[in-house]
Protein backbone atom coordinates (compact mmCIF):
# COMPACT_ATOMS: atom_id res chain seq x y z
CA UNK A 1 0.00 0.00 0.00
CA UNK A 2 2.93 2.35 0.70
CA UNK A 3 4.13 2.39 -2.89
CA UNK A 4 0.64 2.97 -4.28
CA UNK A 5 0.09 5.92 -1.95
CA UNK A 6 3.59 7.26 -2.70
CA UNK A 7 2.92 7.18 -6.44
CA UNK A 8 -0.38 9.02 -5.90
CA UNK A 9 1.37 11.59 -3.72
CA UNK A 10 4.05 12.24 -6.36
CA UNK A 11 1.50 12.41 -9.17
CA UNK A 12 -0.58 14.96 -7.25
CA UNK A 13 2.50 17.09 -6.58
CA UNK A 14 3.52 16.89 -10.24
CA UNK A 15 -0.05 17.75 -11.29
CA UNK A 16 -0.06 20.78 -9.00
CA UNK A 17 3.31 21.96 -10.30
CA UNK A 18 2.24 21.57 -13.94
CA UNK A 19 -0.96 23.56 -13.40
CA UNK A 20 1.01 26.13 -11.44
CA UNK A 21 0.13 28.84 -8.96
CA UNK A 22 -2.36 28.17 -6.21
CA UNK A 23 -3.36 24.86 -7.78
CA UNK A 24 -0.47 23.21 -5.94
CA UNK A 25 -2.29 23.69 -2.65
CA UNK A 26 -5.58 22.58 -4.25
CA UNK A 27 -3.86 19.40 -5.42
CA UNK A 28 -2.88 18.90 -1.78
CA UNK A 29 -6.52 19.16 -0.76
CA UNK A 30 -7.42 16.58 -3.42
CA UNK A 31 -4.72 14.37 -1.91
CA UNK A 32 -6.24 14.80 1.54
CA UNK A 33 -9.55 13.58 0.11
CA UNK A 34 -7.96 10.58 -1.62
CA UNK A 35 -5.95 9.46 1.41
CA UNK A 36 -8.79 9.82 3.93
CA UNK A 37 -11.89 8.81 1.96
CA UNK A 38 -10.35 6.09 -0.21
CA UNK A 39 -7.34 4.78 1.76
CA UNK A 40 -8.90 5.54 5.17
CA UNK A 41 -5.72 7.21 6.42
CA UNK A 42 -6.00 9.00 9.79
CA UNK A 43 -6.44 12.75 9.52
CA UNK A 44 -3.47 15.00 10.30
CA UNK A 45 -3.38 18.73 10.93
CA UNK A 46 -1.63 21.25 8.66
CA UNK A 47 1.46 22.91 10.23
CA UNK A 48 -0.24 25.89 11.85
CA UNK A 49 2.88 27.07 13.69
CA UNK A 50 4.81 27.17 10.42
CA UNK A 51 2.00 29.13 8.77
CA UNK A 52 1.96 31.70 11.56
CA UNK A 53 5.72 32.22 11.31
CA UNK A 54 5.53 32.69 7.54
CA UNK A 55 2.73 35.25 7.83
CA UNK A 56 4.54 37.19 10.57
CA UNK A 57 7.74 37.39 8.52
CA UNK A 58 6.07 38.45 5.26
CA UNK A 59 3.92 41.10 6.96
CA UNK A 60 7.07 42.67 8.41
CA UNK A 61 8.86 42.42 5.06
CA UNK A 62 5.86 43.88 3.25
CA UNK A 63 5.74 46.78 5.69
CA UNK A 64 9.41 47.54 5.06
CA UNK A 65 8.82 47.50 1.32
CA UNK A 66 5.77 49.75 1.62
CA UNK A 67 7.81 52.26 3.62
CA UNK A 68 10.55 52.37 0.96
CA UNK A 69 13.08 50.35 2.92
CA UNK A 70 13.91 47.93 0.12
CA UNK A 71 14.52 50.80 -2.33
CA UNK A 72 16.89 52.31 0.24
CA UNK A 73 18.80 49.03 0.49
CA UNK A 74 19.05 48.88 -3.31
CA UNK A 75 20.63 52.34 -3.37
CA UNK A 76 23.21 51.26 -0.79
CA UNK A 77 23.98 48.18 -2.89
CA UNK A 78 24.44 50.30 -6.03
CA UNK A 79 26.82 52.60 -4.18
CA UNK A 80 28.98 49.64 -3.11
CA UNK A 81 29.02 48.10 -6.60
CA UNK A 82 30.00 51.36 -8.30
CA UNK A 83 32.96 51.78 -5.96
CA UNK A 84 34.41 48.44 -7.09
CA UNK A 85 33.22 47.94 -10.70
CA UNK A 86 36.08 45.67 -11.84
CA UNK A 87 35.20 43.11 -9.16
CA UNK A 88 31.53 42.96 -10.09
CA UNK A 89 31.52 39.24 -10.99
CA UNK A 90 32.47 38.39 -7.40
CA UNK A 91 30.94 41.37 -5.64
CA UNK A 92 27.49 41.30 -7.29
CA UNK A 93 26.52 37.80 -6.09
CA UNK A 94 27.85 38.54 -2.61
CA UNK A 95 25.87 41.81 -2.47
CA UNK A 96 22.79 39.97 -3.74
CA UNK A 97 23.23 37.35 -1.02
CA UNK A 98 23.74 40.00 1.68
CA UNK A 99 20.75 42.14 0.78
CA UNK A 100 18.38 39.20 0.35
CA UNK A 101 19.67 37.98 3.71
CA UNK A 102 18.87 41.35 5.29
CA UNK A 103 15.38 41.79 3.85
CA UNK A 104 14.27 38.15 3.62
CA UNK A 105 13.07 38.24 0.02
CA UNK A 106 14.55 37.72 -3.43
CA UNK A 107 12.43 40.58 -4.80
CA UNK A 108 15.27 43.01 -4.13
CA UNK A 109 17.15 41.38 -7.02
CA UNK A 110 14.84 42.88 -9.67
CA UNK A 111 16.04 46.35 -8.72
CA UNK A 112 19.69 45.27 -8.63
CA UNK A 113 19.87 43.53 -12.03
CA UNK A 114 19.68 46.69 -14.21
CA UNK A 115 22.42 48.23 -12.09
CA UNK A 116 24.62 45.12 -12.35
CA UNK A 117 24.11 45.00 -16.13
CA UNK A 118 24.97 48.70 -16.58
CA UNK A 119 28.13 48.55 -14.45
CA UNK A 120 29.32 45.37 -16.18
CA UNK A 121 28.96 46.80 -19.70
CA UNK A 122 30.58 50.10 -18.74
CA UNK A 123 33.62 48.21 -17.48
CA UNK A 124 33.89 45.69 -20.31
CA UNK A 125 32.71 42.75 -18.22
CA UNK A 126 30.47 40.15 -19.85
CA UNK A 127 27.09 40.79 -18.08
CA UNK A 128 26.25 37.08 -18.07
CA UNK A 129 28.90 36.51 -15.43
CA UNK A 130 27.63 38.78 -12.61
CA UNK A 131 23.96 38.46 -13.62
CA UNK A 132 23.85 34.65 -13.60
CA UNK A 133 25.87 34.46 -10.38
CA UNK A 134 23.65 37.09 -8.72
CA UNK A 135 20.42 35.34 -9.75
CA UNK A 136 21.45 31.99 -8.27
CA UNK A 137 22.98 33.66 -5.18
CA UNK A 138 19.79 35.57 -4.44
CA UNK A 139 17.84 32.32 -4.30
CA UNK A 140 20.60 30.73 -2.24
CA UNK A 141 20.31 33.54 0.31
CA UNK A 142 16.65 32.65 0.84
CA UNK A 143 17.96 29.45 2.45
CA UNK A 144 20.36 31.44 4.64
CA UNK A 145 18.24 34.21 6.12
CA UNK A 146 16.03 33.71 9.18
CA UNK A 147 13.59 36.20 7.64
CA UNK A 148 12.58 34.13 4.60
CA UNK A 149 9.34 32.15 4.60
CA UNK A 150 11.15 28.91 3.69
CA UNK A 151 13.69 29.25 6.53
CA UNK A 152 10.89 30.15 8.93
CA UNK A 153 9.11 26.97 7.87
CA UNK A 154 12.29 24.93 8.38
CA UNK A 155 12.74 26.37 11.88
CA UNK A 156 9.11 25.63 12.68
CA UNK A 157 9.36 22.01 11.57
CA UNK A 158 12.66 21.29 13.33
CA UNK A 159 11.79 23.06 16.58
CA UNK A 160 8.41 21.31 16.76
CA UNK A 161 10.12 17.96 16.28
CA UNK A 162 12.75 18.82 18.90
CA UNK A 163 15.56 18.07 16.43
CA UNK A 164 17.54 21.30 16.62
CA UNK A 165 17.02 24.93 17.60
CA UNK A 166 17.02 28.02 15.38
CA UNK A 167 20.50 29.23 16.30
CA UNK A 168 22.10 25.91 15.41
CA UNK A 169 20.27 25.96 12.08
CA UNK A 170 21.57 29.46 11.34
CA UNK A 171 25.12 28.52 12.36
CA UNK A 172 24.99 25.97 9.56
CA UNK A 173 22.95 27.53 6.77
CA UNK A 174 24.41 31.07 6.89
CA UNK A 175 28.08 30.18 6.27
CA UNK A 176 27.14 27.30 3.95
CA UNK A 177 25.03 29.45 1.62
CA UNK A 178 27.54 32.30 1.81
CA UNK A 179 30.32 29.98 0.66
CA UNK A 180 28.10 28.59 -2.08
CA UNK A 181 27.33 32.07 -3.37
CA UNK A 182 31.03 32.96 -3.37
CA UNK A 183 31.74 29.80 -5.37
CA UNK A 184 29.08 30.76 -7.92
CA UNK A 185 30.89 34.03 -8.58
CA UNK A 186 34.34 32.44 -8.75
CA UNK A 187 33.25 29.85 -11.29
CA UNK A 188 31.82 32.58 -13.54
CA UNK A 189 34.98 34.70 -13.67
CA UNK A 190 36.05 33.36 -17.08
CA UNK A 191 32.70 32.05 -18.34
CA UNK A 192 32.08 32.74 -22.04
CA UNK A 193 33.88 35.08 -24.42
CA UNK A 194 35.08 38.47 -23.30
CA UNK A 195 32.43 41.13 -23.91
CA UNK A 196 34.33 42.87 -26.70
CA UNK A 197 34.59 39.57 -28.61
CA UNK A 198 30.97 38.49 -28.19
CA UNK A 199 29.17 38.43 -31.58
CA UNK A 200 25.72 39.20 -30.14
CA UNK A 201 27.09 42.21 -28.27
CA UNK A 202 28.82 43.44 -31.43
CA UNK A 203 25.63 42.96 -33.44
CA UNK A 204 23.58 45.01 -31.00
CA UNK A 205 26.15 47.79 -31.04
CA UNK A 206 26.25 47.84 -34.86
CA UNK A 207 22.45 47.85 -35.20
CA UNK A 208 22.00 50.62 -32.64
CA UNK A 209 20.01 48.39 -30.24
CA UNK A 210 22.62 49.11 -27.59
CA UNK A 211 24.25 52.51 -27.20
CA UNK A 212 27.30 52.74 -24.97
CA UNK A 213 27.93 55.74 -22.77
CA UNK A 214 30.79 57.85 -24.08
CA UNK A 215 31.82 59.20 -20.71
CA UNK A 216 32.54 56.53 -18.17
CA UNK A 217 33.16 58.70 -15.17
CA UNK A 218 31.99 57.28 -11.86
CA UNK A 219 28.26 57.76 -11.44
CA UNK A 220 27.21 59.20 -8.11
CA UNK A 221 24.34 57.49 -6.29
CA UNK A 222 21.97 60.07 -4.83
CA UNK A 223 20.97 59.01 -1.30
CA UNK A 224 19.36 62.32 -0.37
CA UNK A 225 15.98 61.44 -1.82
CA UNK A 226 15.19 58.76 0.74
CA UNK A 227 12.84 59.71 3.52
CA UNK A 228 13.30 59.16 7.21
CA UNK A 229 10.60 56.49 7.17
CA UNK A 230 12.46 54.34 4.62
CA UNK A 231 15.58 54.36 6.78
CA UNK A 232 13.63 53.69 9.98
CA UNK A 233 11.83 50.77 8.37
CA UNK A 234 15.17 49.09 7.65
CA UNK A 235 16.37 49.79 11.20
CA UNK A 236 13.17 48.36 12.71
CA UNK A 237 13.27 45.26 10.53
CA UNK A 238 16.94 44.52 11.17
CA UNK A 239 16.59 45.30 14.88
CA UNK A 240 13.87 42.68 15.14
CA UNK A 241 16.14 40.15 13.44
CA UNK A 242 19.01 40.95 15.82
CA UNK A 243 16.73 40.62 18.87
CA UNK A 244 15.41 37.28 17.63
CA UNK A 245 18.93 35.95 17.13
CA UNK A 246 20.03 37.32 20.52
CA UNK A 247 17.15 35.60 22.31
CA UNK A 248 18.02 32.42 20.46
CA UNK A 249 21.64 32.57 21.62
CA UNK A 250 21.04 33.74 25.21
CA UNK A 251 18.22 31.56 26.43
CA UNK A 252 18.24 33.24 29.87
CA UNK A 253 16.81 36.38 28.22
CA UNK A 254 13.63 34.60 27.22
CA UNK A 255 10.70 35.20 29.59
CA UNK A 256 9.60 32.41 31.93
CA UNK A 257 5.80 32.28 31.78
CA UNK A 258 3.36 31.86 34.66
CA UNK A 259 3.01 28.12 33.97
CA UNK A 260 6.76 27.67 34.41
CA UNK A 261 7.53 27.22 30.70
CA UNK A 262 9.98 29.36 28.73
CA UNK A 263 8.73 31.22 25.69
CA UNK A 264 9.72 29.26 22.59
CA UNK A 265 11.61 30.63 19.61
CA UNK A 266 8.76 30.08 17.17
CA UNK A 267 6.59 32.38 19.28
CA UNK A 268 9.43 34.89 19.68
CA UNK A 269 9.88 35.10 15.90
CA UNK A 270 6.19 35.87 15.44
CA UNK A 271 6.05 38.45 18.24
CA UNK A 272 9.05 40.50 17.10
CA UNK A 273 8.22 40.32 13.39
CA UNK A 274 4.73 41.65 14.14
CA UNK A 275 6.20 44.30 16.45
CA UNK A 276 8.61 45.40 13.71
CA UNK A 277 5.69 45.65 11.28
CA UNK A 278 3.76 47.73 13.83
CA UNK A 279 6.67 50.15 14.30
CA UNK A 280 7.10 50.54 10.55
CA UNK A 281 3.39 51.19 10.02
CA UNK A 282 3.49 53.86 12.74
CA UNK A 283 6.39 55.77 11.18
CA UNK A 284 5.37 55.59 7.53
CA UNK A 285 3.07 58.17 5.96
CA UNK A 286 0.82 55.59 4.28
CA UNK A 287 -2.15 53.60 5.45
CA UNK A 288 -1.23 50.16 6.83
CA UNK A 289 -3.37 48.50 4.15
CA UNK A 290 -0.70 49.28 1.52
CA UNK A 291 1.31 46.42 3.04
CA UNK A 292 -1.23 44.02 1.54
CA UNK A 293 -0.39 45.25 -1.97
CA UNK A 294 3.39 44.77 -1.80
CA UNK A 295 5.08 42.00 -3.81
CA UNK A 296 6.80 40.74 -0.66
CA UNK A 297 3.50 40.24 1.14
CA UNK A 298 1.77 38.66 -1.85
CA UNK A 299 4.57 36.17 -2.53
CA UNK A 300 4.79 35.30 1.17
CA UNK A 301 1.06 34.69 1.50
CA UNK A 302 1.26 32.55 -1.63
CA UNK A 303 3.97 30.47 0.09
CA UNK A 304 1.73 30.10 3.15
CA UNK A 305 -1.22 29.01 1.04
CA UNK A 306 0.93 26.46 -0.79
CA UNK A 307 2.25 25.20 2.54
CA UNK A 308 -1.30 24.79 3.88
CA UNK A 309 -2.56 22.32 1.27
CA UNK A 310 0.74 20.65 0.45
CA UNK A 311 1.81 20.02 4.05
CA UNK A 312 -1.65 18.77 4.91
CA UNK A 313 -1.46 16.08 2.24
CA UNK A 314 2.15 15.15 3.09
CA UNK A 315 1.37 14.97 6.83
CA UNK A 316 -1.58 12.63 6.20
CA UNK A 317 0.61 10.39 4.04
CA UNK A 318 3.44 10.35 6.59
CA UNK A 319 1.07 9.69 9.47
CA UNK A 320 -0.50 6.73 7.68
CA UNK A 321 2.86 5.26 6.62
CA UNK A 322 4.97 6.16 9.66
CA UNK A 323 5.70 2.53 10.59
CA UNK A 324 6.82 1.59 7.09
CA UNK A 325 8.89 4.76 6.77
CA UNK A 326 10.74 4.30 10.05
CA UNK A 327 11.26 0.53 9.82
CA UNK A 328 11.94 -0.02 6.11
CA UNK A 329 12.65 3.10 4.06
CA UNK A 330 14.80 4.71 6.76
CA UNK A 331 17.21 1.74 6.66
CA UNK A 332 17.86 2.46 2.99
CA UNK A 333 18.22 6.26 3.37
CA UNK A 334 20.49 5.85 6.40
CA UNK A 335 22.72 3.52 4.39
CA UNK A 336 22.78 5.90 1.40
CA UNK A 337 22.17 9.39 2.89
CA UNK A 338 23.25 11.15 -0.29
CA UNK A 339 19.99 9.99 -1.88
CA UNK A 340 18.07 12.41 0.36
CA UNK A 341 20.34 15.30 -0.64
CA UNK A 342 19.85 14.55 -4.34
CA UNK A 343 16.10 14.20 -3.77
CA UNK A 344 15.95 17.65 -2.13
CA UNK A 345 17.81 19.16 -5.08
CA UNK A 346 15.52 17.51 -7.63
CA UNK A 347 12.30 18.42 -5.80
CA UNK A 348 13.56 22.00 -5.57
CA UNK A 349 14.03 22.04 -9.33
CA UNK A 350 10.56 20.64 -9.91
CA UNK A 351 8.70 23.11 -7.68
CA UNK A 352 11.15 26.07 -8.12
CA UNK A 353 9.85 27.27 -4.75
CA UNK A 354 11.82 26.99 -1.53
CA UNK A 355 8.63 27.17 0.53
CA UNK A 356 6.91 24.38 -1.40
CA UNK A 357 10.01 22.19 -1.36
CA UNK A 358 10.45 22.69 2.38
CA UNK A 359 6.85 21.60 2.92
CA UNK A 360 7.56 18.37 1.03
CA UNK A 361 11.07 17.28 1.99
CA UNK A 362 11.45 18.29 5.65
CA UNK A 363 8.43 16.40 7.08
CA UNK A 364 9.45 13.41 4.99
CA UNK A 365 13.07 13.63 6.14
CA UNK A 366 12.00 13.83 9.78
CA UNK A 367 9.70 10.82 9.34
CA UNK A 368 12.57 8.85 7.79
CA UNK A 369 14.83 9.69 10.71
CA UNK A 370 17.36 11.44 8.47
CA UNK A 371 20.27 12.78 10.53
CA UNK A 372 20.32 16.55 11.02
CA UNK A 373 23.60 17.09 9.09
CA UNK A 374 22.16 15.28 6.05
CA UNK A 375 18.78 17.01 6.47
CA UNK A 376 20.38 20.47 6.42
CA UNK A 377 22.81 19.51 3.63
CA UNK A 378 19.84 18.53 1.49
CA UNK A 379 17.76 21.54 2.42
CA UNK A 380 20.36 24.17 1.48
CA UNK A 381 20.37 22.87 -2.10
CA UNK A 382 16.70 23.70 -2.72
CA UNK A 383 17.56 27.26 -3.76
CA UNK A 384 19.69 25.94 -6.64
CA UNK A 385 16.60 25.34 -8.78
CA UNK A 386 18.16 26.14 -12.14
CA UNK A 387 18.57 22.68 -13.64
CA UNK A 388 15.82 23.61 -16.09
CA UNK A 389 14.85 27.23 -16.93
CA UNK A 390 11.48 27.05 -15.19
CA UNK A 391 12.01 29.55 -12.36
CA UNK A 392 10.63 33.02 -13.06
CA UNK A 393 13.88 34.73 -12.08
CA UNK A 394 15.93 32.67 -14.57
CA UNK A 395 13.66 33.76 -17.43
CA UNK A 396 13.14 37.38 -16.40
CA UNK A 397 16.84 38.08 -15.78
CA UNK A 398 17.63 37.42 -19.44
CA UNK A 399 15.72 40.60 -20.35
CA UNK A 400 17.94 42.69 -18.05
CA UNK A 401 21.08 41.74 -19.99
CA UNK A 402 21.05 44.38 -22.74
CA UNK A 403 24.22 42.90 -24.25
CA UNK A 404 22.45 39.59 -24.93
CA UNK A 405 25.03 37.41 -23.17
CA UNK A 406 22.70 35.78 -20.61
CA UNK A 407 20.68 33.15 -22.42
CA UNK A 408 19.06 29.74 -22.63
CA UNK A 409 21.04 27.39 -24.87
CA UNK A 410 19.89 25.23 -27.76
CA UNK A 411 19.51 22.19 -25.51
CA UNK A 412 17.40 24.05 -22.87
CA UNK A 413 19.49 22.69 -19.98
CA UNK A 414 22.63 24.58 -20.99
CA UNK A 415 21.55 27.94 -19.59
CA UNK A 416 23.78 30.66 -18.18
CA UNK A 417 22.66 29.57 -14.70
CA UNK A 418 23.48 25.85 -14.91
CA UNK A 419 27.21 26.00 -14.05
CA UNK A 420 27.01 28.46 -11.13
CA UNK A 421 23.95 26.75 -9.65
CA UNK A 422 25.50 23.25 -9.80
CA UNK A 423 28.72 24.46 -8.19
CA UNK A 424 26.74 26.40 -5.61
CA UNK A 425 24.59 23.37 -4.71
CA UNK A 426 27.66 21.16 -4.27
CA UNK A 427 29.46 23.71 -2.07
CA UNK A 428 26.27 24.42 -0.09
CA UNK A 429 25.66 20.74 0.65
CA UNK A 430 29.27 19.95 1.48
CA UNK A 431 29.71 22.96 3.77
CA UNK A 432 26.37 22.40 5.54
CA UNK A 433 27.13 18.72 6.16
CA UNK A 434 30.59 19.45 7.56
CA UNK A 435 29.42 22.37 9.71
CA UNK A 436 26.45 20.46 11.11
CA UNK A 437 28.62 17.41 11.81
CA UNK A 438 31.01 19.58 13.82
CA UNK A 439 28.41 21.71 15.62
CA UNK A 440 25.93 19.01 16.55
Amino acid sequence: MFWIELVILLLLIFWGVRKGGIFLTLAGAVGAFVFTFIFKAPMSDPPLTVLRIILAVVIAGGAMQAAGGIEYLVAIAEKILRKHPKSITILAPMISWLFVFCCGTGHILWSLLPIINEIAIENGVRPERPIAASVVSSQNAVCGTPLAAATAALVGFLEESGSVDMITILMVVIPATLLGSLASGLVMLKKGRELADDPEFQRRIASGELVLREHKEEKEVDMSGFSRQSKLSVVAFLAAMVIIVLLGVVKSLRPVLSDGSTLGMTDIIQIFMFCAAAVICLVMDKKPDVVLETPVFKSGVFAAVICLGLCWMVNIFIGAQSTFLTETVSQFTNQYPWIFIVACYLVGNITTSQGSTTAIVIPLGLALGISTPVLLAGWVTIGSHFLIPAASESLAAIAFDTAGTTKIGKFVFNTSYLLPSLVMAAVDAGAAFLLASVIL
